[in-house]
């Protein structure tokens, strides 16, 4: 049963969002000599390790497996080639600007919710969705700041994003939210195991304590994530998600000395207030 203490839960999520921040920025450094992939496969294994002991204590050793397990692995496959391409694109462009494409995943799940969920959107959320999409266009205009590649790399990654945001919504009542993220995790890395001689490049014994960093943020954030559902409904935190732009702008200026320029920064804003507005209508809706 979920315990009411919203401002403990907003809490969570915010503390979640600038902990997954700093795992991107790790993940950024990481890059120059790890393929995306080698971080994402270290980043599940190490979820999942942690994350089994716990579903067995809260929930039983029965939720180790999931009950339909071809769902499950399409959602894995979703996320694992969302935070992939999101990796991949962080080579090319700051930190902010591929968060900031990554928002375009809630506008794609509200535009599509009346074909796919059978949720009718309204046509303030539909104005509200379409000004989101100017946002992106704002972001991806022509510019000399990094390269372009970034961006629609960043774009596909947001795509990916919200389809594992759709799969959550169909997958809701098949587990509790702890068991739901460990299938993610250990299902990814079980997606993305053929693929090892493929992608993988062996950690350098002076990059252990990075990657220790970057195991350790990437748990936490989603542990913290986990509370913050434990605490609070989900349309309550589900504004707070955007501040991760804030925390990865900080990081991106402290890490590399990189932030948006004045017309990224327009078109952030314009995505993060659709964004805002989508979820606080969506709380007022159900309220009714």
């Amino acid at each position: 049963m979920q315990r009411t203490a919203p401002i403990l839960g907003i809490s969570l999520m915010i503390a979640s969002m600038a902990i997954n921040s700093s795992k991107d920025g790790i993940a950024k450094l990481l890059a120059s000599n790890h393929s995306p992939l080698t971080i994402l496969f270290i980043q599940f294994i190490a979820t999942s390790l942690i994350l089994a002991p716990v579903v067995i204590q809260k929930n039983g050793a029965r939720y180790l497996v999931p009950d339909r397990l071809l769902p499950q692995a399409l959602r894995s496959l979703f996320v694992a080639l969302g935070v992939g391409l999101f990796y991949w694109a962080i080579n090319f462009i700051n930190i902010a600007d591929a968060t900031a494409m990554l928002f375009v995943a809630p506008l794609i799940v509200t535009a599509l919710s009346p074909s796919i969920l059978g949720e009718p959107i309204g046509h303030r959320r539909t104005i509200a969705v379409i000004i989101g999409f100017l946002g992106v266009l704002v972001i991806l205009r022509p510019t000399m700041d990094g390269d372009r590649t970034g961006y629609f790399i960043a774009l596909s990654a947001g795509i990916f994003i919200a389809a594992y945001y759709i799969a959550n919504r169909k997958l809701a009542s098949e587990a509790p939210i702890i068991a739901s993220t460990f299938y993610t995790s250990i299902l990814g890395a079980l997606i993305l195991s053929p693929l090892l001689p493929l992608f993988w490049t062996t950690p350098d014994i002076n990059d252990s304590w990075i990657l220790l960093s970057f195991v350790v943020l990437a748990t936490l954030g989603q542990i913290f994530m986990i509370g913050a559902f434990s605490f609070a409904a989900a349309n309550i935190i589900a504004p707070f998600v955007y501040t991760q732009i804030i925390w990865a702008t900080i990081i991106g200026y402290l890490l590399f000395n990189t932030s948006p320029d004045i017309w990224g920064w327009v078109g952030i804003a314009i995505v993060v207030t659709a964004g805002v507005y989508i979820a606080i209508r969506e709380i007022s809706i159900k309220k009714k």
